[in-house]
C-alpha cells in the first residue's frame, strides 16, 4: 500500500551550496521529502541561474536541481545574516556547503562553531579535493577534476586527445554519496543523538568511479588507456557504424552472445581458436573488430537490429537525447513529471531515479525563485514582519 509519508519527513536541511554537487544532494534528500532550505546570497545568488539554455528568463540547470526546495536569500558576510543561519542551524537537522575550504570558518559557521550549537547537526562539506591534504584548499570544477583524477586520459578515441564526458557525472555522482552520507549520519545519530560531519569530495568520486581501472592498476601496474566506445576487459563491446550512417551498440560481454553474433552475421573467419574465449578477443581485439566493423557496414541500422534481437545479441541504437526523452520506457517510468511554476506555468521536470513499494517521492513544488521564501523561513524562526523589514532595509536578506 502507497503512503503519502516520506522517509525524510521533518528533516530540515540547510542547503548553502550554489552549481551543482551541492545542490544535487539536496535535491535528493527534498525528493524524499526533506524540508530543504535554500540559502543564496543576495546578490546574483546561484550561478547555475545564469547557465544557458533559458526558458522564460529561468536556467534548466537551476530548474532541475532545485525543485521540492523553499529559497531564503542572506548575507553571510553580515554578522547578522550569520546570527540569522546560526538560529536555523539550531531548528534543522543538516547543513549542505560547497564554499572554498575555510569560507564557512571564516564566518564563524564553520563545524565546530555549530555542531556546539547544535550538537546533533549533519553538516555536509563537498569540495573539490576533501577537507584534509596538501590539496584541499585547491579549487575545482567538473572538467578539472575528470582531467586531474585520470578519468579524461581514458575517454575518448584511441590515439586521440583527452575528452571530457558529456555528462557532469563527478558533481552529480557526488552529490548521490553525500546524500547517502547524510541518511546514514541520520542513522547513527538516531542511535547516538551525535551528528558529526561529512566530508565529499569530487576526486574521491573519481577514484572510486575509477573502481576497475584503478584497482588493475594497483595489482599489475597497467596503466589503461583510451579506447573510445571499447571496454578494457570485454570484446567485441562498442559501438559500430551501419550503412546508413547509424550507430549501434553491441555488447559481445561473454562467449554465449559472442557465438550468437558469429552466427548472426555469418561471421565464418572469426570462427578461429584465437576468438573462442574473451581472453583471446580482447587480446586480439583489433583484428575482431575491424572483421565486426565490417560487417555491420553492409547492413542498414533497423535491419540489423531486428537481425540482432532475434538471434539474443545484445545490442541497442545509440540514441539522441531527444530520442531517450521520448521513448515510451522513459515515460513509463515517470522520469518526466509536470510541476506548476509561477513565471512559466506548467513545465516538465526530470522525476526521482528511484521507485519505491510504499513511498511516491516526487516533484512537488518547482524550483524557488531567488528568496520567494525569505519572509515565511524568517517567521518560521520567530522574526516579526517589523524585524524582517529592518533586515532587509540592511540588505543582509533581500
Amino acid at each position: 500500500m502507497v503512503t503519502s509519508a516520506l522517509s525524510l519527513d521533518g528533516v530540515r536541511v540547510l542547503d548553502l551550496s550554489r552549481v551543482l554537487a551541492g545542490p544535487f544532494c539536496g535535491m535528493l534528500l527534498a525528493d524524499m521529502g526533506a524540508d530543504v532550505i535554500k540559502v543564496e546570497d543576495t546578490g546574483s545568488g546561484d550561478e547555475s541561474r545564469t547557465w544557458p539554455p533559458h526558458k522564460g528568463g529561468e536556467s534548466a540547470a537551476y530548474l532541475v536541481i532545485n525543485r521540492n526546495k523553499r529559497d531564503l536569500t542572506l548575507d553571510l558576510k553580515a554578522p547578522e545574516g550569520a546570527d540569522i543561519l546560526r538560529n536555523l542551524v539550531k531548528r534543522s537537522d543538516v547543513l549542505i556547503e560547497n564554499f572554498r575550504t575555510g569560507t564557512m570558518e571564516s564566518f564563524g559557521l564553520g563545524y565546530e562553531a555549530l555542531s556546539a550549537l547544535n550538537p546533533g547537526l549533519v553538516y555536509c562539506s563537498i569540495s573539490a579535493f576533501g577537507r584534509t591534504g596538501p590539496r584541499k584548499d585547491g579549487a575545482g570544477y567538473e572538467a578539472l577534476m575528470q582531467a586531474f583524477s585520470g578519468i579524461m586520459s581514458i575517454t575518448g578515441e584511441p590515439s586521440g586527445p583527452p575528452v571530457r564526458a558529456g555528462v557532469s557525472f563527478l558533481d552529480l555522482t557526488t552529490g548521490i554519496f553525500s546524500a547517502l552520507g547524510i541518511c546514514n549520519a541520520l542513522l547513527y545519530r538516531a542511535k547516538t543523538g551525535l551528528g558529526q560531519r561529512v566530508d565529499g569530495s569530487l576526486l574521491e568520486t573519481a577514484v572510486t568511479l575509477l573502481n576497475y581501472h584503478a584497482e588493475g592498476f594497483l595489482l599489475t601496474g597497467n596503466v589503461p588507456t583510451a579506447l573510445g566506445s571499447s571496454h578494457p576487459s570485454l570484446a567485441p563491446y562498442r559501438n559500430f557504424r551501419c550503412r546508413d550512417g547509424q550507430w549501434v551498440f553491441i555488447a559481445g560481454a561473454n562467449d554465449r552472445f559472442w557465438q550468437r553474433l558469429v552466427e548472426a552475421l555469418d561471421l565464418a573467419p572469426l570462427r578461429d581458436e584465437r576468438f573462442a574465449t574473451n581472453l583471446g578477443r580482447v587480446r586480439h581485439r583489433d583484428d575482431l573488430e575491424k572483421a565486426v566493423a565490417a560487417s555491420i557496414a553492409t547492413y542498414d541500422r533497423e535491419p540489423l537490429l531486428k537481425l540482432l534481437e532475434d538471434a539474443g545479441v545484445p545490442a541497442t541504437p545509440v540514441n539522441t537525447v531527444e530520442q531517450v526523452m521520448n521513448d515510451p520506457q522513459t515515460a513509463a517510468r515517470q522520469m518526466i513529471e509536470r510541476v506548476l511554476h509561477p513565471k512559466l506555468g506548467e513545465i516538465p521536470v526530470i522525476g526521482t531515479p528511484t521507485k519505491y513499494s510504499r513511498m511516491r517521492p516526487g516533484v512537488r513544488r518547482p524550483a524557488p525563485l531567488q528568496g520567494e521564501h525569505t519572509d515565511e523561513v524568517l517567521a518560521e524562526c520567530g522574526y516579526s514582519a517589523e524585524a524582517i523589514g529592518e533586515l532587509r532595509a540592511k540588505k543582509v536578506v533581500r
